[in-house]
């Protein structure tokens, strides 16, 4: 259905100010056996630096995010500075996941209307508001195709957690997954040729890989531990994951898509999450509780060097890369509310992009 409200805020522009909305993790952190070895040791963290002056070129491109300033969640857009906020969904419902398309014309997301859960997509010039699946279960986690004309999706539908596309025009429903165990967090290659997804049909989670077309799966980790929340690189060659060594430790490896070279890029004993991999992928940014205190740090995986974000706020969401790959975007508290953030990491200076009373979170940059 067309939204013409929607198109009346996006041609006029009206500014709004900014809040937040947490979805909840799906993962079930069961005690496990300990890191056997697989993990390597951290490079210290490196210490705060003093602020410097830099010729960093200002932050461009749009973020889109979730608040709940005007009630429910919904969606918001703004420029990467924090100016020209403004609504972008009616506020009649409870939104989550954006996704942006990868031609940056349409946002794909998760909306809750009287508890049923669907995916929808907005087309940005028009205003166009798109319903994709209709079901009384629950759909969730849109991925987007390569070429921008599917959509990858986990669905309760059939019982337990199943991995589904369907055409971005509504058509084209497909299963890819069929198994007793949860199958979820579906996220599509760079490259196209795979969705990568976590599942416990093993009897532990672990990450696999599907073709578009549900012909073939294959098992990309299998440890003794749990591992979830796949990322993939920039490149589509290799993937950053969570392994839990036990139900309060979790530390981030890498693997290859082959299945090679698996390899855990920190190990600590608290719990770090969120793998986001850098514009250029030498470099992951996640969370990390820090043994009671949650920061964002960044590791090299190159060198295994690694850089703690010192941004006197106490971040509370996934952290994002800006396109230029020389900034980080994440939702924090602020006081009682939550906003997103921007830190600078050359000159260690920290940016508040929204201040709005409640809710701002679930940001993901887009390039201009």
């Amino acid at each position: 259905m067309k939204i013409s409200a929607l198109k009346y805020l996006l041609e006029a522009g009206i500014l709004c100010v900014l809040g937040i909305w947490l979805t909840a993790c799906q993962f079930d952190t069961t005690l496990v056996d300990a890191c056997a070895g697989q993990c390597d040791a951290d490079t210290p963290a490196a210490p705060a630096d003093t602020p410097v002056p830099t010729s960093i070129p200002p932050a461009s491109g749009r973020i889109v995010f979730v608040s709940n300033r005007d009630g429910k969640g919904r969606l918001y857009l703004m420029n990467a500075d924090g100016s020209g906020q403004m609504p972008l969904t009616p506020g009649d419902a409870q939104d989550s996941t954006p996704r942006w398309s990868p031609d940056g014309s349409s946002i794909a997301f998760s909306s809750t209307v009287d508890e049923n859960t669907d995916i929808y997509v907005l087309e940005l010039a028009s205003g166009g508001l798109s319903r994709l699946t209709n079901d009384p279960a629950k759909d969730s986690a849109p991925s987007w195709s390569l070429d921008g004309r599917h959509i990858a999706f986990e669905s309760f539908r059939d019982g337990n957690w199943e991995i589904y596309t369907i055409d971005t025009d509504g058509t084209g429903l497909t299963r890819l997954t069929d198994d007793p165990a949860g199958d979820n967090s579906p996220l599509w290659s760079p490259r196209g040729e795979y969705i990568a997804f976590a599942s416990n049909r093993s009897g532990n989670s672990d990450i696999y890989l599907v073709t578009p077309d549900g012909s073939s799966t294959s098992l990309l980790t299998n440890t003794a531990a749990p591992n979830s929340d796949p990322a993939w690189s920039p490149d589509g060659s290799r993937l950053a994951y969570r392994y839990w060594p036990s139900n309060t430790i979790a530390n981030i490896c890498v693997v290859n898509v082959d299945g090679s070279g698996q390899d855990c890029v920190t190990d600590s004993p608290w719990e770090n999450g969120s793998p986001a991999w850098s514009p250029d992928g030498n470099s992951l940014a996640f969370r990390s509780q820090r043994g009671g205190s949650p920061g964002i740090d960044v590791v090299n995986t190159v060198d295994g060097s690694l850089k703690s974000l010192i941004t006197g706020v106490t971040p509370k969401g996934d952290p994002i890369w800006a396109p230029d790959g020389v900034r980080v975007a994440f939702q924090a508290d602020s006081g009682g509310d939550m906003d997103i953030y921007e830190f600078i990491i050359p000159s260690n200076e920290l940016l508040q992009l929204t201040q709005a009373a409640g809710l701002d979170g679930e940001p993901v940059w887009r390039a201009p």
